[in-house]
């Protein structure tokens, strides 16, 4: 196996941890939340799941893929950024670098007619 398969594999690998943290974590307070009444979430829920497809699309073209995980990341962290300022700047690096650094990965490594033939 070439190192450029290990670091597609990284790449899915930390990926796939991400969007089942933030699935098993957001999705059940945002439904919560909706329930309860707060429409306040749903802008945070939207940005996530833009996050997520990214991911599945960068299953089968990494570099789309990457750059809807790095677009939502940045979003994201923009809308923390700005929503919390700048006290809460820790905020915007914990939502928004778990989907910009796979992004990156995915975006950078070579493409699938590259993987499968080694």
């Amino acid at each position: 196996m070439t190192a450029s398969k290990y670091i597609y594999y990284f790449a899915l690998l930390i990926s796939f941890q991400t969007v089942a943290f933030f699935l098993l974590f957001l999705v059940p307070e945002g439904v919560s939340g909706l329930i309860e009444g707060s429409y306040n979430v749903i802008p945070m829920l939207a940005m996530m799941l833009y996050s997520i497809i990214g991911f599945f699309v960068a299953i089968r073209n990494s570099r789309k893929g990457g750059l809807l995980m790095i677009s939502g990341g940045i979003i994201m962290a923009i809308y923390l950024f700005f929503l919390g300022g700048m006290g809460e700047y820790k905020m915007t690096m914990i939502f928004g670098l778990p989907f910009c650094i796979p992004g990156l990965i995915f975006y950078f490594s070579p493409p699938e007619s590259l993987l499968q033939k080694a």
